[in-house]
């Protein structure tokens, strides 16, 4: 192969694609825009939203009000929420009439004085964030009343309370600095940059292939003193570039949007609220070795993605038509995206660092996280190699078939 006439034909095409300039403007500058937008955004309204909620003093429903003893309603007034009568606490909560409800039973506090035990109902809807975190407020409240019931009934039989704990729980933070400040959205971080590749990279595929034969230049370019395997190398390096641009545009903002938070946002603000939206994912922690590690991945996914591209819309007549065969490709990213959020209760071993397209997005949270392994990077990078290459030549193969390059 002659590097010259790669390098006419890659020429051409990027040049035909940069015509499109709505095109570039929404795959290839959009990435670095949003992506601090998701990073500045989500955190802070996510971990406000909770630090709201946990704050703001909420009004919640009690069926037999009345019979709850004043420590319990002072309790539930510390948890910063407020009893309000009702005649049917889960209908007031199915209703959305409150969040969260309890079921205080007559003569409650007469049972607790004879020693008898007692049930309380906590009604909640399942899945819905709000109604969660406003039940664990009662059952929090509910708790220490129950703590100090136990208390006094230990000290009148002469009984230190302490002899119910001869442990004692210390939590330790064994994760790194990486795994504790990338939060509960690092996985949307290797979903964006993967996705922007996929639209970057797919402007430029179909209107390379599909768009060439609706146009009518696909006969010229193969008449040309160009080789076969020089047209699909170029077309190919054309696509990569822009699925490259798309992505690294995406890791130039996951790195905007990280200095911004730690430098500008979060000195500003006190150590509860800066500790809520770290948990979001508001500290992400970046280094030199993470941008590296990010940009090589980002290089090869967007190599696979292209001859994933290239091999696709070559079988398409039009541009249209070329359109409908790549858009099911997104789900190949979106689905591995949605299980990034459950990896650690799905478990994640080296076998997935062998599936190529999967292995590039597990790396790329790995490195978010902090967690990257030179085992994993290894296999991960020769995997995607070798894929790359396969699908290069399923491509070449194709090309040199009249039946898929002049279909009608």
């Amino acid at each position: 192969m002659r590097p010259r006439m790669i390098g006419r034909v890659a020429s051409k095409d990027i040049l035909s694609t940069l015509r499109d300039t709505r095109a570039i403007v929404s795959n290839l500058l959009i990435p670095l825009i949003l992506l601090p937008v998701i990073m500045l955004g989500l955190p802070f309204l996510l971990g406000g939203l909770f630090m709201r909620e946990a704050t703001t003093v909420t009004p919640l429903g009690a069926l037999g009000l009345e019979h709850a003893p004043p420590e319990l309603i002072a309790l539930v007034e510390a948890q910063a929420a407020t009893l309000e009568s009702v005649a049917d606490p889960e209908a007031a909560v199915r209703e959305d009439l409150y969040p969260a409800a309890i079921s205080i039973p007559e003569g409650l506090t007469e049972a607790l004085a004879a020693g008898e035990p007692v049930t309380l109902a906590v009604y909640r809807k399942t899945g819905n964030m709000r109604s969660e975190l406003n039940a664990g407020k009662l059952e929090s409240a509910v708790a220490g009343y129950r703590q100090q019931i136990v208390s006094e009934r230990l000290e009148r039989a002469g009984i230190d309370p302490e002899v119910l704990e001869p442990l004692r729980v210390v939590a330790r933070d064994a994760s790194t600095e990486a795994e504790r400040t990338s939060g509960q959205l690092s996985w949307l971080i290797p979903f964006f940059i993967a996705i922007w590749t996929l639209t970057g990279g797919q402007m430029a595929a179909i209107d390379a292939t599909a768009g060439e034969k609706e146009r009518g230049t696909l006969e010229v370019l193969l008449v040309a003193p160009v080789r076969r395997a020089e047209v699909v190398v170029g077309k190919f390096l054309a696509t990569v570039l822009f699925g490259l641009w798309a992505a690294v545009m995406a890791i130039l903002g996951f790195v905007l949007g990280g200095f911004i938070l730690r430098r500008l946002f979060l000195p500003t603000l006190d150590a509860a609220a800066a500790e809520m939206i770290g948990v979001m994912g508001g500290q992400l922690a970046v280094t030199p070795l993470m941008v590296l590690l990010l940009v090589v991945s980002a290089v090869l996914l967007s190599a696979l993605i292209s001859a994933v591209l290239i091999g696709v819309a070559m079988f398409a007549r039009s541009f249209k038509e070329a359109q409908t065969y790549v858009a099911p490709l997104s789900f190949l990213l979106i689905l591995p995206a949605i299980g990034l959020q459950f990896r650690d209760l799905l478990g994640v071993d080296d076998a997935l660092y062998w599936i190529p397209m999967l292995n590039a997005m597990v790396l790329m949270d790995d490195v978010v996280r902090g967690a990257a392994t030179g085992t994993g990077v290894l296999i991960t990078w020769a995997s995607l190699s070798v894929a790359i290459v396969a699908l290069l030549i399923f491509a070449y193969r194709n090309f040199r078939r009249e039946s898929v390059l002049f279909r009608t």
